[in-house]
């Protein structure tokens, strides 16, 4: 059973790196991934958000993964929690992953806003992966590039989060952006800067 903080406490959470040995197959060394995970858990944080962008995600196939999530679930013990990413235009494959993900242990399913997609087609997309997440869902939102254009306009972000089975939100670097989605994100739903460097402009935001 994972350990998830109240409403009325703050939630800490880092992306995870991924380690590999030195190796001509580059493999994931899943004995180092458990140590570090062991001296994590002498930290504030709160969770751990695994297979992401910033956890080596795009090196690794999708077994790897599915093991990633389950070392770290298995040697964070209970103590504290588990996000996993899945940045999917597919709402099959989106759901096929997050089940799987979910079975390992995974307590949130991560989901990046698929960028491109009109805002209508989000709002479907969405709200297909949310109801039928097995676990509750935090969405993220990423431009393709620093500066970019944003994934989807303000209100329809918001709309997204306002969804049934969304527990939060986090944001992108830009606040100029960003000040304009929080205070419209629904009362109830989490929301995280994507940067610690960035904590003290959300706060100011919202």
């Amino acid at each position: 059973m994972s350990t998830i903080p109240s409403s009325d406490q703050p939630i800490v959470v880092a992306p995870t790196p991924t380690p590999f040995r030195d190796d001509e197959e580059q493999s994931v060394d899943f004995g180092a991934l458990e140590r570090n995970v062991g001296r994590w858990l002498e930290t504030p944080l709160s969770g751990f958000v695994v297979v992401t962008a910033n956890g080596e995600e795009t090196m690794l196939s999708e077994s790897e993964r599915l093991e990633t999530v389950q070392t770290v679930v298995s040697a964070h013990g209970g103590e504290k929690f588990v996000i996993a990413g899945v940045d999917e235009r597919s709402a099959r494959e989106t759901l096929r992953l997050s089940e799987n993900y979910a079975n390992a242990g995974a307590d949130f399913i991560r989901m990046r806003i698929p960028r491109g997609m009109a805002p209508a087609d989000l709002v479907r997309y969405y709200g297909e992966v949310t109801s039928r997440c097995p676990v509750p869902v935090v969405v993220i939102h990423q431009t393709f590039a620093w500066g970019g254009a944003p994934a989807a306009p303000p209100s329809v972000i918001a709309e997204l989060c306002g969804m049934d089975n969304v527990f939060g939100y986090i944001t992108d670097h830009s606040i100029l952006f960003e000040q304009q989605v929080l205070p419209r994100i629904p009362d109830g739903v989490r929301k995280w800067n994507c940067s610690g460097a960035l904590l003290a402009f959300g706060t100011m935001i919202g």
